[in-house]
């Protein structure tokens, strides 16, 4: 199989490794003018895009197999800094991989695996957990997930199944999501506990408002 594999290099080089061992035909590139590469007709089985910033456009998901590899939950995980989100409103964390459609982040799963709640409160309570060091756990589990639904792929034996539906309205724009980063001086060595419990403290406060009290 001829395989295109996006994003940065030290992302995706073990996978790589991992497609080139199966067989495949790999190459990789993190470079913006691919998707003009697609235009002048550089075509392949299949495209997996982990950590690849350019938004393709409606013509390349038409035309070609394109799969994304996904560190956060979907539907609610989608757009910039998705689990910095899901930390501060209380959503749930996990990683996904999902067919790009049209859309941003919207397309047909394959694959998710959710963190558990004891797994989520043991890392809250440890504080060397900061953003960077737990996005940092959700690239290595998004990775263990592709090779564990990868065979699937591969053989053609893999069932889509659509998002949950009424979560695409939680899509995070850069401006807002710099915006939010912005309440922590530290970014991404802020510990994740002071994370949700800033969330916490801002929707109690927003509660107070909406009843008055």
């Amino acid at each position: 199989m001829n395989i295109i594999l996006l994003g940065p290099t030290w992302r995706n080089a073990e996978i790589a490794v991992y497609l080139t061992k199966r067989g495949h035909n790999v190459m990789q590139s993190n470079e913006r003018d691919m998707l003009r590469c697609f235009d002048e007709g550089l075509s392949a089985d299949i495209v997996i895009s982990n950590g690849y910033a350019p938004i393709f456009k409606p013509h390349h998901v038409n035309k070609m197999n394109i799969i994304n590899i996904h560190p956060a939950a979907l539907p609610r995980g989608r757009g910039i800094y998705p689990n910095v989100w899901a930390l501060y409103e209380g959503h749930a964390i996990g990683v996904s991989i999902h067919q790009i459609d049209e859309g941003i982040d919207t397309g047909d799963l394959l694959a998710s695996d959710y963190m558990q709640y004891w797994e989520l409160e043991f890392r809250l309570n440890n504080p060397q957990e900061t953003l960077q060091t737990f996005y940092s756990h959700l690239l290595r589990r998004v990775e263990v997930l592709f090779y564990h639904t990868w065979p699937s792929i591969e053989d053609g034996s893999i069932l889509p199944y659509k998002q949950e539906p009424g979560g695409f309205q939680y899509y995070r724009n850069r401006a807002e999501s710099e915006k939010l980063m912005k309440m922590f001086p530290d970014r991404w060595d802020t510990p994740i506990k002071l994370v949700k419990l800033a969330g916490e403290h801002m929707r109690k406060m927003d509660e107070q408002l909406h009843f008055g009290c």
